[in-house]
């Protein structure tokens, strides 16, 4: 049998069938994360296009790629003191380094994305195993299946990000808006997004897939996966711990220059950011267990034992959220920022450029908790619609709808508070260094804390949209084992 046939087979509809919402909500994700991360490349590439002499992205890094006659109109620029031209560099920074701290909730929710239906895939592609599918007959599939959802979500996402582009337009940075021209980042970005958010699925999808190649027997029993080890904890812990010592003793970078001394600041910044993400399943599981020895009733104990089969499902389901987090607490000077230029209506450009920062703070955290709020309900619907039968079986058996809604929302209820504290903290650390007493501000807090808030709304939400979902589900209407 050819691949296409059986791509037909695998996709054939049925009763039972939960393939298809689960695709459909795969390609939500991808859509929404390729749409915000047109959207902050398309402001990054607005900076570099108003830092560079003739508007190209080689003459903001290269005076020697400018057309000649514009380098000295624009070194007389940037050399005013009056002109906002003087920070142009540095709106350039900034906004790769929000652009670098996207990156890492874009990937998971692309990475989430592609993993999404992962065990109703392996369950499927294992029954295909044992009827006689081959190995590579399997792949192909698996490819085929992964490739064809991330590029349909891409295309989507490029269409949002092309309808968001006028709303981006009415913010102001520098005293003035954006322009199509300096928001549009061109055919061959669009190209390169597109393979890239294919590849990034392709990677996910056949990473998951070795376990149904090589033992399709152990899929269909559901076997156990391994719980996490402490070691990755301990590499967190020592990684912030270096970065505190540093953050405390800048004057000793800055005797290597100020570009390594805030390359080296940036980079343990990202660092701990993308160790949040490895940490996580740690985290949920040492908690989960200690849950789980004294359950305080029965929705608890059903919580805690669907944290413990998969704690890696658990960590997906906040795990946008946890990075929120951590920006929130990253961008929360940017509020004292924020407020502390807004003095008598000053426009001096230094003035200007510090209210820019607290401006790019919020959208760097709005975007964020709009990554985390498509995260967690995708995520958590993509559960409901994966455990289905687990939850058939429980009805069955006995177990009340209201007892299993509340220990859904318990499953990722007790994630979220344990990572928010992780994330929040971490993030409070860092900057406290660098900041020291700015980071006590009323308006520092009330940044962070409503960073806060607006997670814990999001996952709220996400958590009432799953309980939707399973509503919809017949639950009695046949056994998982029949």
């Amino acid at each position: 049998m050819s691949t296409f046939a059986l791509w037909r087979l695998f996709h054939r509809p049925g009763l039972r069938g939960s393939a298809g919402h689960t695709s459909m909500l795969a390609i939500i994700a991808f859509a929404a994360a390729t749409t915000i991360f047109l959207t902050v490349l398309g402001g990054v590439h607005g900076f570099i296009w108003r830092a560079s002499a003739d508007h190209t992205v080689a003459c903001a890094f290269d005076f020697g790629a400018c057309r000649p006659d514009t380098v000295a109109a624009w070194k007389r620029q940037i050399s005013d003191p009056t002109s906002l031209a003087q920070f142009s560099t540095a709106y350039v920074a900034l906004a790769v380094f929000a652009c670098m701290l996207l990156v890492v909730p874009f990937v998971a929710l692309a990475g989430s994305a592609a993993r999404l239906a992962a065990s109703r895939r392996d369950a499927r592609l294992a029954a295909l195993r044992l009827a006689g599918a081959t190995t590579g007959q399997v792949v192909r599939l698996t490819a085929l299946d992964a490739a064809g959802q991330a590029l349909i979500g891409a295309l989507i996402g490029i269409a949002g990000y092309c309808a968001l582009m006028p709303a981006v337009m009415l913010i102001p940075f520098q005293e003035q808006r954006f322009t199509f021209e300096q928001l549009w980042v061109g055919p061959l970005a669009l190209v390169i997004t597109l393979a890239g958010v294919a590849i990034l699925a392709l990677i996910s999808s056949l990473v998951t897939l070795r376990r149904v190649a090589i033992t399709p027997l152990g899929v269909t029993s559901r076997t156990a996966t391994a719980l996490p080890s402490g070691t990755r904890m301990v590499l967190f812990v020592v990684v912030v711990v270096v970065a505190m010592i540093v953050f405390k003793n800048p004057a000793m970078l800055a005797q290597a220059g100020q570009a390594v001394m805030y390359g080296v600041i940036i980079g343990f910044m990202l660092l701990c950011f993308a160790l949040v993400n490895l940490i996580g399943t740690w985290v949920i599981t040492a908690r989960a267990k200690a849950k789980a020895k004294r359950p305080k009733d029965a929705a608890t104990m059903i919580a805690m034992r669907r944290i413990l089969d998969n704690p890696k499902r658990a960590w997906r389901n906040v795990s946008g959220i946890a990075l929120a987090v951590f920006i929130a607490g990253i961008t929360s000077i940017c509020g004292f920022f924020g407020s502390a230029a807004v003095v008598g209506g000053a426009n001096d450009p230094f003035t200007v450029f510090i209210r820019d920062i607290g401006t790019g703070g919020i959208l760097t955290l709005v975007f964020a908790a709009v990554l985390a709020a498509v995260s967690s309900g995708v995520m958590q619907a993509g559960s409901v619609y994966d455990q289905a039968g687990e939850y058939r079986m429980l009805v069955l058996e006995g177990t009340d709808v209201k007892t299993l809604n509340r220990a859904r929302f318990i499953e990722v209820l007790t994630p979220l508070n344990i990572v928010v504290i992780v994330a929040g903290g971490c993030s409070m650390l860092l900057m406290a260094p660098l900041f020291a007493a700015s980071m006590t501000e009323p308006a520092t807090l009330a940044s962070f804390f409503g960073g806060l808030v607006l997670c814990y709304a999001l996952v709220s939400i996400g958590a009432f949209a799953s309980n939707h979902v399973a509503a919809s589900l017949n639950l009695t209407d046949y056994r998982a084992d029949d």
